[in-house]
């Protein structure tokens, strides 16, 4: 044991670049668990997706927020929706989604559902819908 301790103040930038390491590591799994695999995207940047990979948008607000404006060709799929399991499935799984927030809030669920799906990349606009009117793109 006191070979071990003596080692380990010998070497004590060795340790630290270890548990450095396992940090890194750690929060990278973290970081997934937590919706680590999405990107916050900008509205313009979102509009090269739909033009460029033809993506679909998600819009997770409720029915009645939706009805009020949404971004044109976006899906309504309540963020509730995902929590309670009653969502249907994508028609198309293989091109990118692009998320518009409720209230600037992913549930976990949305994304661990569209991972599950296969969808090759999950993207959200940030700022949602207040991003998209003040780039001046319609509603």
């Amino acid at each position: 044991m006191e070979n071990f301790i003596e080692l380990l103040t010998e070497y004590w930038w060795l340790v630290l670049i270890l548990i450095g390491v396992i940090i890194v590591l750690s929060a990278k799994k973290v970081g997934k668990a937590f919706g680590g695999e999405t990107i916050e995207i900008k509205a313009v940047e979102a509009v090269e997706l739909l033009e460029q990979q033809h993506a679909i948008i998600i819009d997770l607000a409720e029915k009645t927020t939706f009805e009020k404006g949404h971004i044109p060709g976006a899906i309504n799929m309540p963020g509730v929706t995902f929590i309670n399991g009653s969502v249907a499935a994508l028609a198309d799984n293989t091109k990118p989604v692009i998320l518009i927030p409720m209230k600037g809030l992913i549930p976990m669920p949305v994304v661990q559902h569209l991972e599950s799906e296969g969808v090759p990349q999950i993207y959200i606009l940030k700022g949602g819908l207040n991003e998209w009117t003040e780039a001046g793109l319609p509603l």
